[in-house]
């Protein structure tokens, strides 16, 4: 979901983080796709390039030539058995089609580390995988990430000034369940950004089974985006899925394979429009 909002949002945005995952819609709108090639084969990037470029031209994305002036980090585990390197490396291949090689930074192959956001001391051990997916990996996966895309940033904070808010998600769409989104999304909100300083906004996409009805603040709160945040005049939003039967996505996935409509991909997907408004309205 991170690289599917980068790309078709991509005038609006600075860059993008991405934990083990494919290319831009790398399912082409087939869950089976989604469940082999994307998460455990190698996905060739040219034809998903070409798709880029295609939507570019009917206006369903930004233009892509925006993701030049642009960084963004990805990071893959050794021992992630869930998403395989290989698919990544697709990933990195399909941004090189849009950006020089000096602005992606890829920590491929992690050695020791599972399918799992890498923190540096919340969370399973590193290379184990189970809920809430968040791993001790003595590695500041939040702070890698930020830097890349933000560049040069103050130190975390060691106490946090600001407070984490609900966003009813109901504002933004009718049918939150429908479209498999939780009631409340979350942000952290500095106190300086509260008082009125211009700020950022960070949007931060959960993975399966990580949203908040899986596992309570564990991702909104430990993840180690907020301590940055905090210092660096960062907004952070945390979106949440939801998981349903109907439609189909009982581990609470965003949605990368269309069970929520074809345009999934797109500026126009439910789920994509959603959090095109909140990022306008936190603005605001």
């Amino acid at each position: 979901m991170a690289v599917q909002f980068h790309v078709a949002f991509s005038s609006i945005m600075s860059g993008a983080a991405i934990f083990a995952a494919g290319p831009y819609s790398c399912s082409q709108g087939s869950v089976t796709t989604a469940e082999t090639t994307c998460t455990s084969g190698s996905p060739d990037p040219a034809p998903l390039v070409a798709l880029t470029k295609q939507y570019a031209s009917s206006g369903d994305i930004d233009d892509p030539a925006a993701l030049a002036n642009e960084r963004v980090f990805l990071f893959g585990g050794a021992d992630d058995d869930v998403v395989a390197p290989s698919v990544v490396d697709s990933l990195e291949s399909y941004y090189a089609s849009f950006m020089s090689a000096s602005s992606i930074d890829y920590v491929s192959r992690r050695a020791g580390t599972s399918h799992t956001w890498p923190t540096l001391d919340y969370g399973n051990p590193c290379d184990v995988l189970a809920t809430p997916y968040m791993g001790q990996c003595n590695y500041d996966g939040a702070g890698a990430a930020l830097t890349q895309i933000y560049g040069t940033l103050s130190p975390p904070a060691t106490t946090l000034s600001g407070t984490i808010v609900t966003i009813p998600q109901s504002l933004f769409v009718a049918d939150t369940a429908g479209a498999s989104l939780d009631d409340d999304a979350y942000a952290y909100v500095p106190a300086s950004c509260a008082q009125g300083d211009t700020c950022r906004i960070h949007v931060s996409f959960h993975g399966c089974l990580q949203g908040a009805s899986k596992v309570g603040d564990a991702f909104y709160a430990h993840a180690g985006l907020n301590e940055w945040a905090d210092t660096n005049h960062i907004v952070v939003l945390y979106p949440q899925a939801l998981g349903t039967y109907d439609p189909l996505n009982p581990d609470g996935c965003w949605d990368f394979w269309g069970y929520d409509g074809a345009d999934f991909a797109k500026k126009t997907g439910t789920q994509m429009a959603m959090v095109r408004a909140m990022m306008t309205w936190l603005g605001n």
